[in-house]
Order: structure tokens, then sequence, then C-alpha cells
């Protein structure tokens, strides 16, 4: 007797009704979260790669319209594939063997990363992970070139990792600017000044924070003032994001060493406690000078 499996196949409106609800989730990785269109992209790619669409949420990412994949999730769908992956490697060097399953007798040259390559591709001693995880990051790209080289069938296209095609990725190799584009721009009514407020409250304008810009400033400020400039405009935050940022803020102000450029600047950051109310610029002035 044959058994016959059927597959429940969605429809186009089922699918589109399921991302819409699912992209309201707080569980879902940023770049997802309200964006159902996404989120349908991501689980389309995974019924096509035959993987459960768990995984492409945590390990398929979009970067310029073109999707992306994990180093992991690379190796994965090779190994699936049938061919053999071997990897080996430490924070120096990295080879990757891919032999095929339908030509088990030839072994080709393992495709390596090292040090030297890393500096010609412009990526040795850059900052973040090239920096922090140097292994974790010359095996990824072993992989990723030995899988496009010897098991491209295995990949359906997605052949590139997020970092490869220029996204600027964390420790985990999530794009950074996917998580960041997510970020709702924070707006309060609060006064600007404590005489504005005296004044005529109802008429003061709205403060509004736009979180990319303000790391984006973090980045490039140059003296522990600039810094503490940043700082105060972190009060309007929700609180998690406000304590992520100040604990950034703060460290770069500890890895800063010249001298102040201003013996009446503001008080160090640590020395304004993670809950404070907001501070009015020229309070704190005050306080400074008495």
């Amino acid at each position: 007797m044959t058994e016959i499996a059927v597959r429940n196949e969605n429809t186009l409106a089922e699918m589109m009704e399921w991302s819409k609800a699912m992209s309201t989730g707080d569980m879902l990785p940023r770049q997802y979260r309200g964006n159902p269109a996404n989120l349908m992209f991501a689980c389309e790619y995974a019924d096509a790669l035959g993987i459960p669409r768990i995984n492409a949420l945590t390990s398929i990412h979009v970067i310029d319209g073109r999707p992306t994949a994990s180093a992991d999730l690379i190796a994965s769908l090779v190994r699936k594939a049938g061919h053999k992956l071997r990897v080996e490697g430490d924070d120096t060097y990295a080879e990757a063997t891919i032999i095929r399953a339908d030509d088990p007798d030839y072994v080709p040259k393992p495709v390596r990363w090292d040090e030297a390559k890393a500096r010609k591709a412009g990526k040795w001693a850059s900052k973040g992970p090239w920096t922090n995880y140097p292994a974790a990051m010359l095996r990824s790209r072993a992989i990723t070139e030995a899988a496009r080289m010897w098991a491209s069938d295995a990949l359906y296209g997605v052949t590139y990792t997020a970092e490869e095609l220029g996204g600027t990725i964390d420790e985990d190799g999530s794009p950074v600017a996917a998580r960041q584009q997510q970020r709702p721009q924070v707006v309060s009514s609060r006064p600007r000044s404590i005489a504005e407020a005296l004044g005529e409250p109802e008429d003061a304008e709205v403060v509004s924070v736009d979180v990319d810009s303000l790391l984006a400033a973090i980045e490039a400020a140059e003296s522990k003032d600039v810094l503490r400039e940043l700082w105060k405009q972190t009060a309007t935050l929700p609180a998690q994001e406000k304590d992520d940022i100040q604990a950034l803020i703060m460290g770069r102000i500890q890895g800063m060493s010249e001298p102040e450029s201003d013996g009446a600047s503001l008080p160090e950051p640590e020395q304004l406690p993670l809950d404070a109310e907001p501070v009015d610029a020229e309070t704190v002035e005050e306080q400074v000078a008495s």
C-alpha cells in the first residue's frame, strides 16, 4: 500500500494574516517586529530551504533586498545536503574543506582565511567582531567561501553572510543596522527648560530623540564634555534603551584619558543615577558653580 503525504499549503491570504499577527510578538528578532512583509519573506525562504521557519527568523537577514544567512546556517545546509564539511582553526587562521556527496573520492584544497587574507580584505583589526572574535570571523569566512565554491547547490541562492554584503554585525552575526531600523523615534513633551515650564507649559516645544542619530553622535564624540551633553539627551528614552545608551556613554568616557577642556564641565556621568529625572542644563551649571 502506498502512503501519500499531503502537504497543507497555506493560501497567500492566510500567510498574510498569519504574518501580520505574528509580527506583533515581542520575542521576534527586531527586524521582523511590526514588519509582516519581511516575516513572510523569511518564512517563504525557510520553506524553500527545507528548514524550520524559526531557524530562518534567527539566521536569515535581508541586506539591501538580498537574503543572507549566518555561517552556521550555511554549514547546516551543506551537511543537510549530504556533503562533508570539515573546519579547523584558531584565532589566527581557519580552514574549511568540503567533500561532495556525489564525488567522495575528490578532496579539494582547503579554503583558508588567515590574518594576511583578512588584512587584504580590509577586515583584520577593524572595530567590532573582527577585533573581539577573530576566530569566529575567520571560521565564518572560510565556511561561506568553501560553500560557494563546492556546495552552492545546497544554498538556494543564500550564499553570503550579512557581514560579507557590507552589513555591520554584532557578536552573534546579526546585522546591527537591521535592529536599529526598527527603533521607533522617541518623542517627549518635556519642556526644555524650567523657565519654559513655568511660562507656558502647554506651548512647550516637543523634544524628539532620534536614537540612531544619538548613537552616531556618541561614536563620533571626541571629548568627555560632548559625551556629557549627549548623556542628558537620554533622559526621555524608555528605561531599557536609556540604560544601554548611558552604559555606552560611560564606557566611552572611561576610555578617554585627555585632560578636560573646561574646569567647570558637567559632572561625570557615573555621578548621575541611571533612573534620575531629567535635569535642566542651567540648573546643573548653577550647582557646579556653587
